[in-house]
C-alpha cells in the first residue's frame, strides 16, 4: 500500500469506482453500444480495456481476435459459440480468435478485458466487407 493508505481504504475505493484512479487518465475507448463506456491502453500486440455498463447493454454476436476478461463488479450473460453462462465478480473467461460471442451486460457491470489485437477495427472491417 502507498504511504498513508490502508488496505481497507484501498478496497473501499476500488469497490466504489471499480477502476484505479490512474485509469481515468487513459484514452476513452470508442464503443458502439449506448450505456457502455471504457478506458483503453493500446500497443501493437493488443489492447487492455476497463469497461463499465451504466444500464443494461446488449452486445450482439460478433467475432474478433482472442480476448480474455474478468468481471470486476455486477454480472453479465455471455454466449460463446451458442452456449450461455452467467459471470459474476471475480469470474473470468477466454474467447479464442474468430469465435462468435455475444453478451448482456447488466447495469452496474464492470470488467477488465485484454484483446490480442484491435477489436474495434476488426469488427468494423468485418461489417464493411
Amino acid at each position: 500500500m502507498g504511504a498513508g493508505v490502508s488496505a481497507t481504504e484501498t478496497c473501499v475505493m476500488i469497490v466504489d469506482t471499480c477502476f484505479p484512479p490512474f485509469v481515468e487518465n487513459w484514452p476513452v475507448a470508442e464503443l458502439a453500444y449506448e450505456g457502455l463506456s471504457g478506458r483503453v491502453m493500446k500497443n501493437p500486440s493488443g489492447w487492455m480495456m476497463f469497461m463499465s455498463a451504466d444500464c443494461d447493454v446488449v452486445v450482439p454476436e460478433h467475432r474478433h481476435g482472442a480476448q480474455w476478461g474478468v468481471v470486476l463488479a455486477g454480472e453479465m450473460d455471455l454466449t460463446i459459440s451458442g452456449e450461455t453462462r452467467t459471470y459474476r465478480a471475480g469470474e473470468s473467461h477466454y474467447i479464442p480468435a474468430g469465435i462468435a460471442h455475444e453478451a448482456v451486460l447488466y447495469a452496474g457491470w464492470r470488467g477488465l478485458y485484454v484483446f490480442s489485437r484491435d477489436p474495434v477495427r476488426e469488427d468494423r472491417e468485418r461489417h464493411d466487407a
